[in-house]
Protein backbone atom coordinates (compact mmCIF):
# COMPACT_ATOMS: atom_id res chain seq x y z
CA UNK A 1 0.00 0.00 0.00
CA UNK A 2 2.86 2.36 0.86
CA UNK A 3 4.50 1.63 -2.50
CA UNK A 4 1.31 2.68 -4.35
CA UNK A 5 1.10 5.91 -2.34
CA UNK A 6 4.78 6.64 -2.96
CA UNK A 7 4.28 5.92 -6.68
CA UNK A 8 1.40 8.41 -6.81
CA UNK A 9 3.50 11.10 -5.11
CA UNK A 10 6.41 10.50 -7.52
CA UNK A 11 4.05 10.61 -10.53
CA UNK A 12 2.51 13.86 -9.30
CA UNK A 13 5.95 15.42 -8.78
CA UNK A 14 7.09 14.35 -12.25
CA UNK A 15 3.92 15.76 -13.84
CA UNK A 16 4.36 19.06 -11.98
CA UNK A 17 8.03 19.23 -12.97
CA UNK A 18 7.18 18.65 -16.63
CA UNK A 19 4.50 21.36 -16.49
CA UNK A 20 6.96 23.87 -14.98
CA UNK A 21 9.63 22.98 -17.55
CA UNK A 22 7.16 23.17 -20.46
CA UNK A 23 5.85 26.56 -19.28
CA UNK A 24 9.35 27.99 -19.01
CA UNK A 25 10.28 26.69 -22.47
CA UNK A 26 7.17 28.27 -24.04
CA UNK A 27 7.87 31.58 -22.31
CA UNK A 28 11.52 31.48 -23.36
CA UNK A 29 10.66 30.87 -27.03
CA UNK A 30 8.08 33.69 -26.99
CA UNK A 31 10.62 36.06 -25.44
CA UNK A 32 13.18 35.05 -28.03
CA UNK A 33 10.65 35.81 -30.75
CA UNK A 34 9.98 39.20 -29.16
CA UNK A 35 6.28 38.52 -28.76
CA UNK A 36 5.85 39.33 -25.08
CA UNK A 37 7.11 42.90 -25.05
CA UNK A 38 4.58 45.53 -24.07
CA UNK A 39 4.48 48.34 -26.59
CA UNK A 40 5.19 46.11 -29.58
CA UNK A 41 3.43 47.35 -32.70
CA UNK A 42 1.35 44.96 -34.77
CA UNK A 43 -0.30 45.69 -38.11
CA UNK A 44 -3.34 43.61 -39.04
CA UNK A 45 -4.05 43.65 -42.80
CA UNK A 46 -7.50 42.54 -43.94
CA UNK A 47 -9.33 42.49 -47.27
CA UNK A 48 -12.65 43.92 -46.17
CA UNK A 49 -14.75 44.85 -43.14
CA UNK A 50 -15.79 41.95 -40.89
CA UNK A 51 -12.58 39.97 -41.51
CA UNK A 52 -11.18 41.40 -38.26
CA UNK A 53 -14.02 39.79 -36.32
CA UNK A 54 -14.59 36.64 -38.37
CA UNK A 55 -10.97 35.55 -38.69
CA UNK A 56 -8.74 37.53 -36.34
CA UNK A 57 -10.65 38.36 -33.13
CA UNK A 58 -8.83 35.78 -30.96
CA UNK A 59 -5.47 36.94 -32.32
CA UNK A 60 -6.23 40.63 -31.75
CA UNK A 61 -7.53 39.98 -28.23
CA UNK A 62 -4.42 37.93 -27.43
CA UNK A 63 -2.17 40.70 -28.71
CA UNK A 64 -4.10 43.20 -26.59
CA UNK A 65 -3.49 41.00 -23.52
CA UNK A 66 0.21 41.15 -24.36
CA UNK A 67 -0.10 44.97 -24.47
CA UNK A 68 0.62 45.24 -28.21
CA UNK A 69 -0.38 48.40 -30.06
CA UNK A 70 -2.52 47.01 -32.87
CA UNK A 71 -3.25 48.95 -36.05
CA UNK A 72 -5.50 47.79 -38.87
CA UNK A 73 -5.31 48.27 -42.64
CA UNK A 74 -8.42 47.30 -44.63
CA UNK A 75 -8.20 47.13 -48.45
CA UNK A 76 -11.87 47.88 -49.19
CA UNK A 77 -14.91 49.55 -47.70
CA UNK A 78 -17.09 46.52 -48.38
CA UNK A 79 -19.31 48.44 -50.78
CA UNK A 80 -20.52 45.39 -52.69
CA UNK A 81 -24.22 46.15 -52.09
CA UNK A 82 -23.70 49.93 -51.79
CA UNK A 83 -23.29 49.53 -48.03
CA UNK A 84 -19.76 50.89 -47.84
CA UNK A 85 -20.49 53.66 -45.34
CA UNK A 86 -22.39 51.25 -43.07
CA UNK A 87 -19.59 48.68 -43.31
CA UNK A 88 -16.96 51.34 -42.47
CA UNK A 89 -18.88 52.30 -39.33
CA UNK A 90 -19.29 48.65 -38.37
CA UNK A 91 -15.55 48.10 -38.86
CA UNK A 92 -14.69 51.01 -36.58
CA UNK A 93 -17.16 49.77 -33.94
CA UNK A 94 -15.77 46.24 -34.14
CA UNK A 95 -12.21 47.52 -33.84
CA UNK A 96 -13.22 49.56 -30.80
CA UNK A 97 -14.57 46.41 -29.13
CA UNK A 98 -11.33 44.58 -30.00
CA UNK A 99 -9.24 47.40 -28.54
CA UNK A 100 -8.07 49.03 -31.77
CA UNK A 101 -8.67 52.80 -31.59
CA UNK A 102 -10.23 54.54 -34.64
CA UNK A 103 -7.02 56.53 -35.11
CA UNK A 104 -5.22 53.22 -35.78
CA UNK A 105 -7.62 52.05 -38.50
CA UNK A 106 -7.05 52.87 -42.17
CA UNK A 107 -9.49 51.89 -44.92
CA UNK A 108 -8.31 52.07 -48.51
CA UNK A 109 -11.44 52.50 -50.61
CA UNK A 110 -10.16 51.59 -54.06
CA UNK A 111 -13.06 50.71 -56.38
CA UNK A 112 -10.80 48.95 -58.92
CA UNK A 113 -10.04 46.32 -56.31
CA UNK A 114 -13.70 45.64 -55.60
CA UNK A 115 -14.85 45.12 -59.19
CA UNK A 116 -12.98 41.93 -59.95
CA UNK A 117 -12.00 40.41 -56.63
CA UNK A 118 -14.60 37.64 -56.79
CA UNK A 119 -13.09 36.27 -60.01
CA UNK A 120 -9.45 37.38 -60.07
CA UNK A 121 -6.79 38.26 -57.50
CA UNK A 122 -6.25 41.93 -56.84
CA UNK A 123 -3.66 43.57 -59.10
CA UNK A 124 -0.23 43.83 -57.49
CA UNK A 125 0.03 47.55 -58.31
CA UNK A 126 -3.05 48.18 -56.13
CA UNK A 127 -1.24 46.59 -53.20
CA UNK A 128 1.47 49.24 -53.59
CA UNK A 129 -1.03 52.07 -53.25
CA UNK A 130 0.49 55.26 -51.74
CA UNK A 131 -1.66 54.73 -48.65
CA UNK A 132 0.01 51.38 -48.04
CA UNK A 133 3.42 53.03 -48.24
CA UNK A 134 2.17 55.73 -45.83
CA UNK A 135 0.97 53.09 -43.36
CA UNK A 136 4.31 51.33 -43.56
CA UNK A 137 6.13 54.60 -42.87
CA UNK A 138 3.86 55.62 -39.98
CA UNK A 139 3.28 52.24 -38.38
CA UNK A 140 6.75 50.74 -38.16
CA UNK A 141 5.66 47.32 -37.01
CA UNK A 142 7.23 44.45 -35.14
CA UNK A 143 4.59 41.98 -36.32
CA UNK A 144 2.47 41.81 -39.47
CA UNK A 145 -0.69 39.69 -39.39
CA UNK A 146 -2.54 38.87 -42.63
Amino acid sequence: MEVVGLGCVVAALLAWGFWVWDSSERTKSQKQAGLLGAGRRTLLVIAHPDDEAMFFAPTVLGLARLKHQVSLLCFSAGNYYNQGEIRKKELLQSCDVLGIPPSSVMIIDNSSMVKSHAVQPWPTQDMHHPSVQHVHAVYTTHLLVT
